[in-house]
């Protein structure tokens, strides 16, 4: 990729561990990171743009990384002299619906909600899919990652993943974490997958994201891991032993 500066893009899909690497993305950067939302509103369409890019640079001149919900693979943000590098991380899609579920009940307060009737809401179905390509074909998900090549990490391999990024993506992020927004409890969770019916419902309303993720990690992700080379495990393995793991609180606190 071409360009002067570099703009980490972090597309932020639920439950997904999005918010430890937001701490980490603050952390790093502290006043140069902005956690954003398209300005006409947080959840109404259409997702984070171009426009909105240039009103947050009004603020920020300095950005280095952005991340959000409302960010999306499949808008393309434009400004002359910006290298964006687009990232994402997916997760097992049977179990990331399930854990949704869960956090609609526990964080939500949702005490009410019928799983029978929420499986059936279009922006629970195939969710993964539809935030990175637009729709609820994997194949456009896949050529959104492809054009932009874009970074994609596994909540299920979480270290390895960001072990990769600053390698790959971004030599000067600071990775030492702890885990954020962790679910209390998994046992609405546990019972929608032990379950035969509703383990049924799920995995039919994530056809297009179960294939995604087939593709990630099928192909996507051990080219992450090729490029890196034979050194990975190592690497993965000295930063775990790190002692001094944790967030630079003060660049939170500039954040």
């Amino acid at each position: 990729m071409s360009g002067t500066r570099p703009l980490l893009v972090f597309v932020h899909i639920n439950k997904t561990a999005g918010t430890t690497l937001r701490y980490i993305l603050r952390s790093s950067y502290g006043a140069r990171h902005c956690d954003v939302e398209p300005w006409h509103g947080a959840w109404s369409d259409p997702p984070f743009s171009t426009a909105d890019l240039q009103r947050v640079r009004k603020l920020y001149p300095r950005l280095a990384s952005i991340a959000g919900h409302r960010i999306s693979g499949h808008v393309d943000l434009e400004e002359a002299g910006t290298d964006f590098r687009y990232m994402t991380f997916l997760r097992e899609p049977v179990a990331l619906c399930a854990s949704r579920f869960q956090y609609q009940i526990d964080y939500r307060k949702k005490q009410n909600i019928v799983f029978e009737e929420w499986i059936e809401k279009d922006w629970v179905r195939d969710a993964q899919t539809q935030r990175i390509g637009g729709t609820t074909d994997a194949a456009d998900a896949i050529a959104v990652i492809r054009k932009k090549g874009m970074f994609v990490g596994l909540t299920e391999r979480f270290d390895e993943s960001i072990v990769l990024l600053r390698a790959l993506r971004a030599p000067d992020l600071d990775i030492r974490y702890a885990p954020v927004n962790v679910a209390k409890s998994s046992d609405v969770a546990k019972r929608l997958l032990a379950d035969p019916g509703t383990r049924r419902m799920i995995v039919e309303a994530n056809q297009a994201d179960l294939a995604l993720y087939e593709h990630v990690t099928a192909e996507v992700y051990p080219a992450l891991q090729g490029e890196y080379g034979p050194s990975l495990a190592v690497a993965v393995d000295a930063f775990r032993e790190d002692a001094n793991r944790g967030y630079d609180r003060r660049k939170l606190a500039l954040y």
